[in-house]
């Protein structure tokens, strides 16, 4: 498939099959060997674009019963935005999962946290990096540390709960969720990005995998501890598609459709080679998908 027509799908993805949601896969003696029955709450999913058209992830859910949950949030910049969707989610977040504390991922809560303006939070699910790690991107470490400050200097009555151990699983309103990975300081690679926690989630009808900025070596250790467990409807691509997990990890599993929480210029890359976008849409191609939503072509994308 060529760019062009790459991004035809995309669209016609949006306007079509994806906004009414997926059609239900036959629940596999597999599955129900790894998840029990098939889950009986359901969830929508909103791709929330960047406010400026830079790099940042934000994902909001919410169940059939009116549960809220939140991945990453994006830049202190999205935030007027981000205020708004919350608005009408009724201003309450019942769990906010952050995959690390970069800048793109973390800041938007943190800012929140500071300066709520009427939004709650019950539950900050997160796997903290120790101080001595942060140190390993002095360029990244100041601003780190000062997200955690705002989790840590909060009072509000929001629990934060800091992940240590991988496999943890359990159940929101019929949405199942389990933890793939945690920070792991045993890590040879000691990077941010490599120590983002991989959250699957799933109801009735779809399952999700959001795998944070992962790259190379966190791709393979996933991989190798919790193979069926990757596979899934919806993948969002790791490190916005642009640098990521690898052929290997992408060609091992099983997914039918993308999620790319990428702007215009990491999906376009033009002259800035050392992004690998144009790489993994290839990979996307060999494997077959057919079905792409990217942030910055498909502005606020909602699976219902």
């Amino acid at each position: 498939m060529d760019r062009r027509n790459f991004i035809k799908v995309s669209g016609a993805a949006a306007a079509g099959l994806a906004l009414s949601g997926c059609t239900p896969s036959a629940w596999s003696k597999r599955e129900e060997e790894l998840f029990g029955p098939r889950q009986k709450g359901h969830f929508s999913l909103m791709q929330i674009s960047s406010a400026t058209d830079t790099i940042g992830e934000s994902y909001l859910i919410k169940t059939r019963g009116g549960k809220v949950f939140m991945v990453d949030g994006g830049f202190a910049t999205d935030v007027p935005k981000l205020r708004g969707f919350l608005a009408k989610a009724g201003n309450h977040v019942d769990q906010w999962f952050i995959t690390h504390p970069h800048e793109d991922h973390m800041e938007a809560l943190a800012t929140i946290l500071k300066d709520p303006q009427g939004i709650t939070v019950d539950k900050v699910i997160y796997s903290r990096l120790p101080d001595a790690f942060l140190d390993c991107e002095p360029g990244s470490a100041g601003n780190a540390r000062g997200y955690y400050r705002a989790l840590d200097d909060c009072m509000d009555g929001t629990d934060f709960i800091n992940v240590h151990h991988t496999g943890l699983r359990f159940d929101m309103d019929g949405v199942g969720i389990m933890i793939l990975s945690v920070a792991d300081m045993e890590m040879a690679v000691r990077d941010y990005n490599e120590q983002s926690m991989i959250i699957r989630m799933w109801d009735d009808s779809k399952s999700v995998v959001f795998l944070g900025d992962a790259e190379e070596k966190r791709g393979e250790s996933v991989l190798a501890q919790y193979r069926d467990y990757l596979d899934c409807d919806y993948l969002q691509m790791a490190h916005h598609g642009q640098s990521g997990c690898n052929e290997k990890f992408y060609k091992s599993i099983h997914f039918r459709a993308c999620l790319w929480p990428t702007p215009s210029w990491v999906w376009e890359p033009g002259e800035n080679t050392w992004l690998k976008t144009l790489e993994t849409r290839r990979w996307m191609d060999e494997i077959g998908i057919t079905e792409h939503h990217v942030s910055c072509l498909e502005q606020d994308w909602t699976l219902l």
